[in-house]
């Protein structure tokens, strides 16, 4: 199969094309830079490709499209993961340009690539788009995470209904992917202490997630999420929990 993937060159984006080149497929991604792009290169076997693209640029993820098709062709699963976390401050404290930037990524990305990746799916006849969710998404409210807890929360919608805008094309469909408290820079670098008691219990590394992920995602699921009450209980077991 042929995958492609929006930010696939750090965290959970770059542990899904190391899972599905692991697993024989093909796979196209995307990067903010060539330097992100080459810091990971020599990490990964397979067929790859990978495209400097910013997410917030409708003709960036088309071009982006069209490399990836020239190099392996059509394209039977999209993924969404590009995302960016916010400043840990109240809405009051965060500057117009963060709340921006948080939003045009993680929203207008979605949205855009979800767009792009539809109307190549239905010229072709069929494809499957996945969405990343992540804190907010089930309507849960923590401080200070206001602005990403709410583009995610929008994701689980738009995902929902973009959906069933689909059903007139039955080999088509738009899903998401929930994966949970992840050990990435992302979280690491926001994670208080009160974070870290919580992350020994619930957090996941990142291969065992994108395993998880990649597996449901061959299957044709629609919506995928990690299992956090029966892995935390895994968590508590295993001898060799990372030591945060």
């Amino acid at each position: 199969m042929h995958i492609f993937i929006t930010g696939g060159t750090r965290g959970i984006g770059l542990g899904l094309v190391k899972e599905f080149l692991k697993l024989g497929h093909r796979v196209s991604y995307t990067g903010t830079s060539e330097k992100s792009i080459e810091k990971h290169i020599n990490e990964l076997k397979g067929d790859y490709f990978a495209s400097v693209c910013d997410v917030r640029d409708k003709s960036q993820i088309e071009k982006s499209l069209q490399l990836a098709k020239a190099e392996y062709g059509n394209i039977d699963i999209w993924i969404n993961n590009a995302g960016v976390d916010q400043d840990r401050l109240s809405i009051h404290e965060l500057s117009e340009e963060e709340i921006k930037r948080v939003v045009d990524v993680n929203v207008t990305g979605t949205l855009l690539g979800t767009s792009v990746a539809l109307k190549e799916m239905i010229e072709q006849g069929s494809g499957r788009v996945y969405n990343f969710e992540g804190l907010g998404s089930n309507n849960m409210v923590i401080r200070k995470t206001i602005i990403y807890g709410s583009s995610k929360r929008l994701v689980r919608y738009f995902s929902k209904a973009s959906n069933k805008e689909m059903k007139e094309y039955p080999g088509i469909s738009v899903g998401t992917m929930q994966p949970g408290m992840v050990f990435t820079d992302l979280l690491l670098k926001n994670l208080g202490d009160d974070g870290m008691k919580v992350a020994r219990i619930l957090g996941n590394e990142v291969e065992d997630v994108t395993a998880f992920l990649v597996h449901h995602a061959l299957k044709g699921k629609r919506k995928i999420e990690i299992p956090t009450y029966r892995w935390a209980i895994r968590n508590l077991f295993r001898k060799n929990k990372r030591d945060l």
